[in-house]
């Protein structure tokens, strides 16, 4: 076979020349595109990168800023925006793989922008959401800028992000609590029971109550809401899941909620000291003390401070009180003694250190003196000395003896007639403008509020055990339609009904829940003991059958003993059910309790254990129930306590 070979010719060959050059350029171009799309990908990736970057510096930058801001509003010392602005340049970028400077929104270097307001934020009250709905506050609108810019130095590329973010700084009054324990809080109780406001614990609740407990809102505690026994409740009880004790009407109970803090140095550890009389240099009359951040302490914020002599019993000096007018308004200085125009003596002590520090250092505020060999008492109607026993204060297994309670009286109802008497310096100093001749203040507002140094010293065995304290008598009307507040470091008794009258016709006393007859009311000490309408004062017997029906509608801010194991010996705090100390046998006799119930610390005077029933008190029968006019701002009673909160709000950004 012959085989011939063509040749190519010139024209086909120049194509296939012209597709293999064709498809070297598209190949070309797609890897060009390729490339061009990974760099321009990495530039992409790496300028977001920058930009998440940038957000969260500045989103750091208003962290670091509230932060701040918290801790100061927590201890009551929020400052003006320009101490906050320029916190930025605390950030320390050291080992950061990236710089980056910041500036508020007008581009000025080394701070962020930060307002507050309204200035007079503490007059703007606002109900509250989150967390926190249903309660009220006054609160400051807190909103932060922060810019934060990356350099073509550092970083390649000049990238910045803005973050805004706006929170809401809450001075929230506890008495809005139905009950507030800063402690851990037990709930073991052996009768039928029903709590209605809403139940906060900055620590554990141990609920295993042995008869039902009603809660109609919200319960919740910081630590855990646990079903069972404190381990330190000698009484060992146990819960029972096919027979559940309680009810929650609202909820499940919630732990781990937020904290609410007290605005005060050294934390919650330390609540008590706003009762006590307040550290040297910030105390009344010294300018410091009217600071906001010293008005924390009641004793610089009450209306009226009231003390007795060192050694004041019911004999010989049983009438010789102090009472100073505080105004910081004043003209002629920040208190004022009182003295209904009689001089009110004080035999000389050889020992000055049983006076309250105070008055030994400061000429002003030492009472007038004559030396004389027999004092002379002062002519206050509503202020004495008495002395009763507490069998629970002194029990000892039993044994006793009791403590002798060596308490200041205030009379409510002779207080209120004080105060109305035109030739009396109270009316005087009640009007909104008063005070004798020369002497002018402008509070704002008529006597409302009392803090009581009981000057008498607490001792215990082996030398005779005195407690003191202080006592409101004849309490079924307040002064004036704003109500009274009285703060004391010592416990605190009431006798007898207690803020049930508005006009000495139609009374509260009951049922439970009835408040339309009530005015702002607190009483803020170590504890809270309540002696019926039927106690007598001559009463030694450690169980006294003298009980009789009694109201009393207040808001409680008082300490209690913890439970506890010493020794090996447990000893139960008597839980939430015998928060109120009582001293009778009281059997079916009914305590109907309207108010708001506190617990911030452990006592420091009263500090004996709780002992079951039959030793020194029978219970009656419970009826308590949460004062609703505290959920309104003019219903709050006069100096209530404030716990702090910070509620964060939405935070939004943007970049360049």
């Amino acid at each position: 076979m012959q085989i011939s070979i063509k040749s190519v010719g010139r024209n086909q060959s120049g194509w296939v020349l012209s597709m293999t050059l064709a498809f070297l350029v598209v190949t070309l171009i797609v890897f060009a595109s390729i490339m061009y799309w990974i760099s321009s990908n990495a530039k992409v990736t790496q300028r977001n990168n920058l930009f998440n970057m940038s957000q969260a510096a500045a989103q750091g930058a208003c962290e670091i800023t509230i932060a701040q801001m918290d801790r100061d509003f927590i201890y009551q010392s929020i400052n003006n925006t320009n101490v906050y602005m320029p916190l930025v340049t605390n950030i320390n970028q050291s080992g950061w793989p990236v710089q980056f400077k910041f500036s508020d929104t007008n581009g000025n270097p080394n701070q962020i922008a930060v307002s507050i307001y309204p200035q007079n934020w503490a007059t703007n009250f606002v109900a509250l959401n989150s967390q926190f709905s249903g309660l009220y506050a006054a609160v400051a609108q807190c909103d932060l800028y922060a810019m934060a810019t990356t350099s073509a130095t550092n970083a390649g590329y000049n990238m910045s992000a803005i973050v805004h973010e706006s929170a809401q700084l809450a001075a929230i009054p506890v008495f809005q609590f139905g009950v507030f324990y800063n402690l851990d809080l037990d709930i073991g109780n052996g009768q039928t029971m029903t709590m209605n406001g809403k139940v906060h614990c900055n620590g554990t609740i141990w609920m295993c109550p042995q008869a039902l407990m009603t809660f109609n809102d919200d319960v919740e505690a910081s630590v855990i809401v646990t079903n069972a026994d404190n381990p330190s409740d000698e009484q060992n009880h146990t819960f029972s899941a096919s027979n559940l004790k309680y009810v929650i009407t609202l909820n499940n109970p919630v732990s781990g909620a937020d904290s609410l803090n007290m605005p005060i140095s050294g934390g919650s550890s330390n609540v008590e000291s706003i009762l006590n009389l307040p550290p040297a240099g910030v105390a009344a009359p010294a300018a410091a003390a009217y600071y906001p951040t010293n008005q924390i302490y009641l004793y610089n914020e009450c209306d009226l401070i009231i003390s007795n002599a060192w050694n004041g019993t019911s004999g010989a000096l049983g009438t010789n009180i102090t009472i100073f007018y505080q105004d910081n308004n004043q003209s002629g200085g920040p208190l004022f003694q009182l003295t209904n125009n009689e001089i009110c003596t004080f035999q000389r002590i050889s020992s000055p250190t049983n006076w309250p520090p105070y008055w030994t250092t400061n000429s002003q505020f030492r009472p007038f003196t004559n030396y004389a060999a027999t004092p002379v008492a002062s002519s206050f109607p509503f202020v004495t000395n008495v002395t009763f026993v507490d069998w629970r204060e002194g029990y000892n297994g039993g044994s006793g003896p009791p403590k002798n309670v060596q308490a200041v009286q205030i009379d409510v109802s002779l207080l209120k007639a004080w105060l109305a008497d035109t030739s009396k310096e109270g009316y005087k100093y009640n009007q909104i403008c008063g005070g004798p001749a020369g002497v002018t203040g402008n509070k704002g507002h008529g006597i409302d509020s009392i803090y009581v140094y009981n000057s008498v010293p607490l001792t215990n065995p082996p030398v005779n055990q005195m407690l003191p304290a202080v006592r409101m008598i004849n309490g079924q009307q307040m002064p004036s339609a704003k109500g009274l507040t009285v703060a004391t470091p010592m416990p605190i008794y009431v006798l007898g009904d207690y803020n049930v009258t508005r006009d000495g016709v139609n009374f509260s006393r009951t049922p439970v829940g009835n408040t339309t007859y009530t005015y702002p009311s607190s009483l803020l000490g170590d504890a809270m003991t309540i002696l019926s309408n039927g106690w007598q004062d001559t009463n030694t017997s450690n169980l006294p059958g003298t009980s009789s029906a009694t109201t009393v509608n207040t808001a409680c801010f008082e300490g209690i003993v913890p439970s506890i194991t010493v020794g090996g010996v447990k000893h139960y705090s008597g839980g939430l059910e015998n928060f109120i100390r009582l001293l009778e046998s009281w059997g079916s006799t009914t305590l109907t309790y309207n108010g708001s119930i506190v617990v911030m610390f452990q006592s420091i005077y009263a500090t004996n254990y709780w002992h079951v029933t039959g030793n020194y008190y029978n219970p009656p029968s419970r009826q308590w129930g949460f004062d609703t006019n505290f959920m309104s701002q003019s219903g709050m009673p006069p100096c209530a306590p404030q716990a702090k909160a910070i509620i964060r709000g939405n935070w939004v950004t943007g970049g360049q």
